[in-house]
């Protein structure tokens, strides 16, 4: 838990002489789970349970028409058992949301108990105005919880950076921990909120808010925790502090740059539609989502899976096939949507990786651009 609440603090109180004691408290926020949809399902659930709702009105949550499963199905579930009423807002063709539409989602009445908007979107890598949003919902007395399993270790992820939301996933192996473990910070003291009416949720303190069974976690989350994959995450994390992380998006951006222009140069612009933010601080530095135009993606990843990892989306909703929502979403031009693959870089990615890589799938689509020439 300490290595969690340094890389949270990141630089905050670096010099106070109360900082030990901030960062115990911190720690004792974090709450260790099996993975991330855990966490976002308690999030959600702890929202709910600390909310005393507005009577006659279902309660209500505000998020993005690009969540995780995690996040969205779960709200569809309480949605279609009619005990929440739920506010998708729409993102822009960059995948982005604004932050004066959250404002605008939330409801004057006091039935909005939860904001949830994810940090990075896990098949785009845009990047969402969290720090915003955050300030939005604290000054209207609303929890706001994010989603930043896509990001921690790929940008700034330390309270400051986020804007100091009220509950924040995080997902061991997505930055070099065993996948099996994840945690949900709990602000201290968020869920008791007496100007917004909010309590404890009664389970909090005894059985947990999602799992009934034992006492660990102080209560929090029944159930024996992975502590060799929670020393996993720990160690995971510190190898990522003192600026770590930032060596490795400069290496990631640079690589996951020169794949694209590879690929630009190889197919041509015209033919190659980069998903996402064009602006680099909007954007993950390892992620790179492109429409390659008239070609079948899924086609495509069985000719080069096993030189190439790739995927016609993020891992979470590769077994779905078809367009993926989230570029319904952004309303990419179908002649590039279908074409769609995800690719990433890591911090051991070489540039002989990306080379070959963009090698292989260029060699793969222009045979597949010839061979529909000569079936017409």
């Amino acid at each position: 838990r300490i290595e969690l609440a340094e890389f949270f603090l990141g630089e905050t109180c670096r010099d106070s002489s109360n900082r030990e004691h901030i960062i115990s408290q911190v720690a004792d926020s974090i709450i260790f789970t099996g993975c991330g949809t855990e966490s976002d399902n308690l999030a959600i659930t702890l929202a709910l349970g600390s909310s005393p709702g507005v009577k006659g009105k279902k309660k209500h949550i505000v998020t993005s028409n690009v969540e995780h499963p995690a996040v969205e199905e779960c709200l569809k579930n309480l949605e279609a058992k009619g005990e929440i009423e739920v506010t998708r807002l729409p993102v822009d063709e960059k995948c982005l949301v604004c932050a004066s539409d959250v404002s605008s989602a939330i409801r004057s009445d006091g039935s909005t108990c939860l904001v949830t908007i994810i940090l990075a979107n896990n098949e785009i890598g845009s990047v969402f105005p969290c720090k915003e949003i955050a300030q939005i919902c604290r000054e209207s007395n609303v929890l706001f919880h994010t989603d930043a399993a896509q990001a921690v270790g790929k940008i700034a992820t330390d309270f400051d950076a986020l804007g100091h939301p009220d509950m924040i996933t995080i997902v061991g192996h997505k930055f070099g921990a065993p996948k099996g473990v994840a945690a949900l910070y709990v602000r201290d003291g968020c869920l008791v909120n007496e100007s917004a009416g909010r309590t404890e949720p009664f389970l909090y303190n005894s059985s947990g808010g999602l799992l009934f069974g034992g006492g660990q976690e102080s209560g929090r989350r029944a159930g024996t925790e992975n502590v060799p994959y929670i020393v996993g995450m720990g160690k995971a994390v510190s190898l990522l502090s003192g600026g770590k992380w930032q060596s490795i998006a400069s290496h990631t951006e640079l690589l996951r740059d020169k794949l694209l222009s590879n690929l630009i140069e190889r197919l041509g612009a015209d033919n190659v539609h980069v998903n996402g933010p064009n602006d680099a601080k909007k954007q993950l530095p390892n992620t790179l989502s492109v429409g390659l135009r008239s070609v079948r993606s899924g086609d495509l990843l069985q000719r080069v899976q096993q030189y190439v990892a790739a995927s016609a989306g993020s891992a979470c909703h590769s077994a779905g096939g078809g367009v993926s929502p989230v570029l319904l979403a952004m309303k990419v031009p179908k002649e590039f949507a279908s074409g769609t693959i995800r690719l990433s870089v890591g911090r051991d990615t070489t540039l002989d990786d990306v080379n070959e890589a963009a090698a292989i799938i260029s060699r793969e689509v222009k045979k597949q651009w010839e061979n529909s020439t000569t079936l017409q």
